[in-house]
């Protein structure tokens, strides 16, 4: 891992996000008569969705892949990215990146944004929400020109992702009933048979010069880093978040979950489930991808063997079952949170280590 030995106090608001005070809705008042909007309110859990609720008319739920960060209660500092649109309860805040912030970033940050809450903070006597926008600092690593090391947090995180992805390969992990579990006894699935994969829509006749201008929609390229983002636009987008894209024109590091709305691209193929609809969410979706592109990888496509659709389809993976032979999606959320969690006590601890380095 890259030694990173500075780090330096910065506001949520020096270059990194706009914050917006949320809806400051009232989830008892909220209709769910034809639920599509997620409702954030002040919870550890779920990425802090505690509802799904009717969209309001005049009220444009906020964008996917914005984040949400709790500033009182029980919960405060419970800072996550939102997978879907959303709306907000009182005492919540959205966090509107300032510039294309991949999620392995996100995360880094979120973690950094809970420890210092929670360092500094406490709920019912001296909460977040009077501090916000004023005094409320995190410290994060920086460069030698003194701002935030913004690879050495995507390089980080992403060295934990691909250590989780790693350990599918030799998994034999014990469950909350410390029943062993082996890797050769997980079941097979036909990628073909979960999802349909077809190229996701793109704006063909449009220049890039014309297509990445910079707005707020991400745009996924034939490219295997920052989550197969080529740059971003001021188009509506093409395709919705919370599903997996790959490209068709390389190797299979093009394999990704993308959490927000974004515009396709030719030779970008996208995966949309036809089995378990509802049983697909960030954390599942995230492990599917682990094996998906760990089975994908060991067949060594390349430039010249490319990881086409027709062969995707035909892909078999192996996915922890149950009983009755239907993926075990609890172990694959549990196991893919644990990943989580760890990667976030490792952060702070460095963060912290960092911080009283700094102060001795």
């Amino acid at each position: 891992m890259i030694d990173t030995t500075s780090w330096k106090k910065f506001h949520l608001y020096d270059g990194i996000f706009d914050i917006d005070m949320g809806t400051k809705m009232d989830k008892s008042k909220m209709r769910e008569k034809n639920p599509t909007v997620n409702f954030v309110g002040r919870a550890n859990a779920n990425n802090g969705i505690t509802t799904k609720v009717d969209e309001i008319e005049g009220i444009k739920p906020y964008k996917a892949g914005y984040m949400t960060l709790s500033l009182g209660g029980e919960y405060l500092g419970s800072c996550f990215i939102q997978p879907e649109p959303f709306y907000t309860s009182q005492n919540v805040v959205v966090l509107i990146p300032k510039f294309d912030m991949s999620d392995y970033i996100k995360r880094f940050l979120g973690t950094v944004i809970f420890k210092e809450s929670r360092l500094h903070y406490k709920a019912f006597v001296n909460e977040l929400n009077r501090h916000i926008k004023t005094d409320f600092e995190i410290y994060l690593p920086v460069d030698s020109n003194g701002n935030p090391d913004w690879n050495y947090m995507e390089d980080y995180m992403k060295r934990v992702m691909e250590k989780a992805e790693n350990s599918f390969n030799n998994l034999n992990k014990v469950n909350g009933s410390k029943h062993l579990i082996n890797v050769s006894q997980w079941g097979d699935f036909k990628v073909g048979e979960l999802f349909k994969i077809h190229p996701t829509k793109a704006y063909k006749n449009m220049t890039n010069a014309k297509l990445l201008d910079n707005g707020d929609t991400p745009v996924i390229a034939n490219s295997s880093y920052n989550n197969g983002i080529g740059g971003t636009s001021t188009q509506k987008p093409t395709e919705k978040g919370n599903m997996i894209t790959f490209s068709d024109t390389v190797d299979a590091n093009t394999i990704f979950y993308q959490p927000e709305d974004f515009v396709g691209y030719p030779h970008v193929q996208g995966l949309y489930p036809i089995k378990y609809e509802d049983k697909w969410n960030e954390l599942t979706y995230q492990f599917f991808v682990s094996v998906f592109r760990g089975t994908a990888l060991s067949k060594r496509f390349d430039y010249d063997n490319k990881f086409r659709r027709d062969i995707a389809t035909e892909l078999i993976v192996k996915l922890p079952i149950t009983s009755t032979g239907e993926p075990d999606w609890k172990y694959m959320e549990d196991y893919m949170q644990k990943m989580m969690d760890k990667s976030e006590q490792i952060i702070s601890k460095m963060q912290s280590q960092r911080i009283l380095k700094k102060e001795n």
